[in-house]
């Protein structure tokens, strides 16, 4: 009996995944301007924990401006418990101090590294499209350049062949 119940809900998910619906970037109903979809089931903070794998933990130093800021978080954490701790104050202090300033400069840091890659990408781009620009209108100045020769050289062809044409005749003339 319990084989039939796995054979009929295997055969349902196959039935469910076999429907294709009409268009993939259609929404699913209900889900109004929210991309995500509508859940039948809030989704709740362990939902969410679940993505989270080691790997990205490991991997971290790799993402593009993460370096960079916990180089200069750590420096500037550094500096500053030292001086908190040079100047009195107690050690655990000196080193809250120093974790609240490597959490904001590198928030800081990384923010503004953001920040300058997403300008940097916009200036690329308007350098693609001014590039594109300018490549058009040199191969239409080069067209109209080619058009121009060519207009020449039928006309120098035509200027050619009718002196020729007089050479030939020799300045006969019938009348």
């Amino acid at each position: 009996m319990q084989s039939d119940t796995r054979d009929s809900s295997s055969a349902r998910k196959v039935e469910t995944f076999a429907s294709l619906p009409p268009s993939a970037n259609s929404l699913p109903e209900g889900s109004g301007q929210n991309t995500a979809g509508s859940h039948s089931e809030p989704l709740t903070l362990k939902d969410a924990v679940k993505t989270v794998r080691f790997q990205d933990f490991t991997q971290v130093h790799m993402y593009p401006c993460v370096r960079e800021s916990f180089l200069i978080g750590i420096a500037g954490a550094f500096g500053t418990g030292s001086i908190r701790a040079i100047f009195g104050a107690q050690i655990p202090k000196a080193t809250n101090w120093a974790v609240g300033t490597f959490i904001l400069v590198s928030w800081g840091n990384y923010e503004l590294c953001n920040y300058k890659r997403t300008v940097e990408k916009a200036q690329m781009k308007r350098v693609v499209e001014v590039m594109d620009l300018k490549k058009a209108k040199k191969m239409e100045k080069e067209n109209e350049l080619d058009k121009k020769r060519e207009e020449r050289r039928r006309k120098k062809e035509e200027d050619d062949m009718k002196l020729e044409e007089a050479k030939r005749w020799g300045g006969w003339k019938f009348w």
